[in-house]
């Protein structure tokens, strides 16, 4: 199946073995602190043209009732199992989900070899967490990082993009705070170890408006160490309310080549494959099918509420002294800034159901001038 792009530790298990019993128990920290004083004094942002360095954009798979782990019978000899329908959390969610997929693989099966489908963030992670698992594992893709969506994924540590409220369920909300948990931890252990480009960096929340319960932190404020809240007519940078904290930024050209690396070195194999329906994946030799394609579900698998959630990324020239990052709205449409040790990224774009790759220019306008005038508002203070 073609992605849609342009432009093992004794540890690990017993951690795994704790995310159906325990993960979702995390610490609950106090989450309505409030802070006030003047604005912290940071470097701001230079958006001039010139420092861009490409504009890209790419398919988020989507789902209103959340992402898809599930097992069944595929064939006569074979498994199913599906692990897909992050939005714009695949980064963010890929360990915690990963292992509830390993787990629900070998409560469905006791067959060792494995055949996962997709080269992207999901992919890599559960054929990583399988191997370390001690099963014999396959990647089949099309196409193989820096060439996949994952590597264009905006990739900050939060919940964007992932589940609507009115149609996420129950058991949904508890699995998916478990997962997030999961996970989180997981890029903890990585955050000091420069070969996987995880690091932490300062974020702050920017409203005109205050939420009632933001859908990105969903009743877990132990995953935003250090938070606090300014409150005001001009809190901080012409907002009225804004939330700061401590939050996990990943890199993807790094984090996916390492990965690879981790996969290959633990017995994992890549071999290259195209897929235009179910019948080509059921000639696979592996007794377990782990669908990881993303979007290439829908295709695949006849999964008619995936859909696509566009997003246009556009990267500027490096800035080392920019080590924080933000999220608001500008002309009624989000706004973010993302800092990377290789690019500056400038985001915000949601196409709900738009299929398109091709880049556009109204949009990467809107996104410069709402960076643009951030940058001004920082400046003054």
């Amino acid at each position: 199946m073609a992605f849609n792009q342009r432009s093992g530790s004794m540890m690990q298990r017993r951690a795994f073995l704790t995310l159906a019993a325990g993960a979702a128990a995390g610490a609950v920290l106090p989450f309505s602190a409030r802070a006030s004083g003047p604005a912290p004094s940071l470097p701001a942002l230079d958006v001039h043209p010139g420092r861009i360095i490409r504009t890209v954009a790419g398919l988020r798979p989507f789902r209103a009732e959340g992402y898809v782990v599930r097992a069944e019978r595929f064939s006569r000899r074979q498994t199913l199992v599906h692990h897909y329908g992050h939005g714009g959390a695949g980064v963010t969610m890929s360990w915690g989900t990963a292992a509830e997929t390993v787990r629900v693989l070998e409560s469905a099966t006791s067959e060792r070899s494995c055949a996962v489908i997709g080269s992207g963030v999901i992919g890599l992670t559960t054929a990583l967490m399988l191997l370390r698992r001690g099963h014999q594992v396959t990647l089949y893709a099309d196409a193989l990082p820096p060439h996949t969506t994952s590597n264009i994924a905006g990739a900050y540590w939060g919940i964007a993009s992932l589940y609507r409220r009115d149609a996420a369920s129950p058991d949904f909300m508890a699995r998916m705070r478990a997962a997030a948990r999961y996970a989180h931890r997981a890029f903890q252990h990585l955050a000091g170890d420069p070969r996987y480009g995880v690091y932490w960096v300062r974020a702050f929340d920017l409203y005109d408006r205050l939420p009632a319960n933001p859908a990105s932190r969903p009743d877990m404020p132990e995953l935003f160490p250090g938070f606090s809240r300014a409150l005001g007519p001009d809190a901080y940078w012409g907002h009225s309310a804004v939330d700061s904290f401590h939050q996990l930024m990943i890199d993807p050209d790094i984090y996916l080549r390492a990965l690879m690396a981790d996969v290959e070195n633990a017995g994992g194999r890549f071999a290259a494959a195209r897929f235009e329906d179910a019948r080509d994946v059921s000639r696979l030799r592996e007794r377990v099918i782990v669908n990881c394609t993303g979007m290439g579900a829908r295709a695949l698998f006849g999964d008619e509420q995936l859909e696509p959630n566009r997003g246009q990324l556009t990267l500027l020239l490096p800035q080392p002294e920019i080590d924080y990052a933000y999220t608001t709205r500008f002309e009624g449409a989000s706004l973010y800034m993302f800092p990377r040790r290789g690019a500056l990224v400038l985001g915000g774009s949601h196409g709900r159901g738009d299929w398109s790759l091709e880049i556009d220019p109204a949009e990467q306008d809107r996104v410069l001038r709402g960076h643009g005038e951030m940058a001004r508002a920082i400046a003054a203070g």
